[in-house]
């Protein structure tokens, strides 16, 4: 089963949308929301959900436009949740403008888990780059330090392990929030993972031409297997229109707008697709 977390316009809180087929997607609990957060500016926008291998789920969300800290809470059922709290990953840089949002993937060269987000540092317009912390705990985390800088205003990196690289979608944040600007879409590349460690930028490969049209955001990629290979599914948010469209890729080069084929909650914003790891007893969400 794959889930879907997302947060909408009118309510900034945690709603989440099962599929079984990664195609149809289903709201869950009645298509109210499970969480909703009591910390920081109390807004929870582009929540993130990753299971660790215990079975414990730890959600991290923007904590508002202009906060220096990351939400998170975890939960064992996606129903309670628990240790609500905000991760202080940028007030040691007094000149950073927002935090913006985060997400995690295990780091297997470091054996802990790296949290990823979007800042402008400085003053002036913002032009952002990407940063992370390591946590193997989620109490106790590294400071935070430049991790993507590809020299242009970026933001909503997601990452994929690929085995021997990370592969990273990201928006390129360039140009104009207007039709027929030449930038604000999605690119990817590879990311090293060899490079990996607490003092050093990793290594980036293969930047991509953009692959989606201008005006869209917040990538999150998902594996289906179909007719006995790997297709790859990106989901993107069209945010000045808010509808979301989705690419189909064998190879992770060359895309296809299959957005036919999907079937997402109405309304949904700045979503993330994850695959459960293990069968559990969650049949009262997913009715």
């Amino acid at each position: 089963m794959y889930l879907f977390s997302y947060f909408k316009e009118e309510e900034e809180k945690l709603f989440i949308a099962s599929s079984h087929d990664g195609l149809q997607w289903n709201e869950s609990n009645g298509g109210m929301s499970l969480f909703e957060s009591n910390v920081g500016t109390k807004q929870m926008r582009d929540p993130f959900l990753l299971e660790d291998e215990e079975g414990v789920f730890h959600l991290v969300w923007t904590d508002g436009w202009r906060s220096l800290s990351i939400g998170y809470a975890r939960s064992s059922d996606l129903v309670n949740w628990h240790d609500a709290k905000l991760i202080s990953v940028m007030e040691h840089l007094p000149l950073t403008q927002n935090t913006w949002a985060p997400e995690i993937f295990y780091d297997t060269m470091l054996r802990a888990y790296r949290i990823i987000w979007s800042s402008t540092v400085g003053v002036g317009p913002r032009n952002h780059r990407i940063w992370s912390v390591t946590t193997s705990n989620f109490e106790s985390f590294s400071e935070a330090s430049l991790y993507f800088d590809p020299g242009y205003n970026v933001i909503d990196a997601s990452v994929t392990d690929m085995g021997e690289y990370y592969y990273m979608l990201y928006k390129d944040e360039r140009g104009q929030n207007e039709k027929g600007t030449a930038f604000k879409a999605i690119r990817s590349c590879r990311v090293a993972k060899e490079d990996s460690n607490r003092s050093n930028k990793p290594s980036v490969t293969e930047v991509s031409e953009l692959l989606t049209p201008e005006l869209t955001e917040g990538p999150t990629m998902y594996a289906m297997e179909e007719d006995g290979s790997t297709q790859w599914i990106m989901l993107v948010d069209g945010f000045q229109e808010q509808y979301y469209s989705a690419y189909q890729s064998v190879d992770l080069d060359k895309w296809e707008d299959v957005t036919h084929k999907i079937q997402l909650p109405p309304g949904a914003r700045h979503g993330a697709v994850m695959k459960l790891k293990t069968a559990r007893k969650l049949e009262i969400l997913f009715k």
